[in-house]
């Protein structure tokens, strides 16, 4: 069994954060308005979404392969 490490735990917490605007928008927005956002040339809330999910992904992925690196006596 791995054992828990703060990588992963972040990297949910960045997952869960990542949701809440574009969800928060469809809720308020509608479909449309969410599309236009994601696709306008201005930088947007929804965009920086899409970055922290790719943060979020890649610190579970790095807490995955280094929790055995991490967690080592020596």
């Amino acid at each position: 069994m791995r054992r828990p490490n703060v990588l992963t735990a972040f990297g949910i917490l960045f997952l869960i954060s990542s949701a809440i605007m574009p969800i928060q928008d469809l809720i308020v927005w509608g479909p449309e308005y969410v599309e236009w956002f994601y696709v306008s040339p201005d930088i947007t809330a929804e965009k920086l979404s899409i970055g922290v999910l790719v943060v979020g992904i890649a610190l579970i992925l790095v807490g995955y392969l280094k929790a055995d690196s991490l967690f080592m006596t020596r």
